[in-house]
């Protein structure tokens, strides 16, 4: 069962920005917040964190009020890892200090755990000057991790680093995210990221919420091998040979679960068999009932791609793939939605 989290929120900056957000919804996995810069996002996620001063709060988080009438629950007794947009490392301690730090805060023992997931343990003895971007925002996650959070609050953690950078560390926040099986909120302008790492997205624009968006397309698979630095994943429901294995960058052992994310510029659908291409696969798919888009049946997982079609429910199509964003998948994924 999701936690939920249930909010309203109003807060003025004079007449150059107002923020007037209230919802309800399920907190599971990662839900993406998306929208144009300056439209409230980074105030919005300070205002649930408590680190920014509301005119009138209303925060309830696992049938725990935050703010009330008469309560400011003060921001370190959220229970919140909150990541920036700048790593924001302690200079004077080396990566094992920082992560140290985390811990302390709620006398947390171990977070080994974390350590393997960010894949930190050759960091541990390094100052933080030494750290590359990449590295750096590996260590931030950790760090705030290590606190054993009820919630991750991720506020453009990516920023500033390069597109390679960024496909790097993708991975490694969905994996620990996954094992930790902590809900996270995501602010992020790139739809790359919100299509790895997202289970649900919602748009904020003018200081409002505007809508839930059809959610990134992913297919299941299983890692089938692993042989130098390149893993093999088939989708699930797919019989070997049956064109539905894919050749990907490492991200996880073999027998485990990863998804695949579909970019919406990167699905091509077709009435008729496309015959040879640049896809890294054309798989055969049925349309189904669905809301939002186009709903498809895909070796019996149902995926909605956003964009239509004079398609008749039941109809036969191919679905070639053109680029693939894997992340590692949650256990309890199947119940997220």
């Amino acid at each position: 069962m999701a936690d939920t989290l249930d909010f309203r929120i109003k807060l003025s900056r004079g007449e150059l920005f107002s923020l007037d957000v209230a919802e309800s919804f399920p907190l599971s996995g990662i839900t993406a917040i998306v929208g144009p810069s300056g439209g409230g996002k980074t105030t919005f996620l300070r205002a649930l964190a408590g680190l920014e001063k509301a005119d009138d709060a209303r925060v309830r988080f696992r049938n725990k009020d935050w703010t009330a009438p008469s309560l400011n629950l003060p921001p370190e007794k959220r229970r919140i890892g909150f990541v920036f947009q700048n790593p924001s490392l302690f200079p004077h301690l080396d990566v094992a200090g920082n992560l140290r730090y985390g811990a302390r805060r709620r006398e947390i023992k171990s977070y080994d755990a974390i350590i393997d997931a960010l894949d930190l343990g050759v960091l541990m003895s390094r100052r933080v000057q030494g750290l590359s971007g990449g590295e750096a925002r590996r260590v931030a996650l950790g760090r705030a991790m290590a606190s054993n959070p009820d919630v991750l609050f991720l506020d453009e953690p990516l920023s500033g680093l390069d597109t390679s950078r960024k496909a790097e560390l993708l991975p490694y926040i969905g994996r620990a995210v996954s094992e930790a099986q902590v809900p996270a909120l995501y602010v992020t302008h790139s739809a790359s990221e919100v299509t790895t790492l997202a289970d649900r997205v919602i748009g904020l624009s003018g200081g409002s919420l505007t809508e839930w968006q059809v959610p990134p397309a992913r297919l299941r698979a299983t890692v089938t091998s692993v042989s130098d630095g390149v893993m093999s994943a088939l989708v699930d429901g797919a019989e070997p040979g049956a064109g539905a294995d894919f050749a990907l960058p490492v991200i996880g052992k073999i027998g485990e679960t990863i998804g695949l994310g579909l970019p919406n510029d990167s699905v091509l659908v077709s009435t008729d068999p496309p015959g040879r291409s640049d896809a890294l696969a054309t798989l055969p798919a049925r349309v189904v009932k669905g809301e939002g888009g186009l709903s498809l049946d895909i070796f019996g997982q149902k995926i909605t791609l956003p964009k239509g079609g004079p398609y008749a429910v039941e109809a036969k199509l191919w679905v070639s793939i053109l680029r693939i964003l894997p992340r590692p998948e949650p256990i309890d994924s199947a119940d997220i939605r």
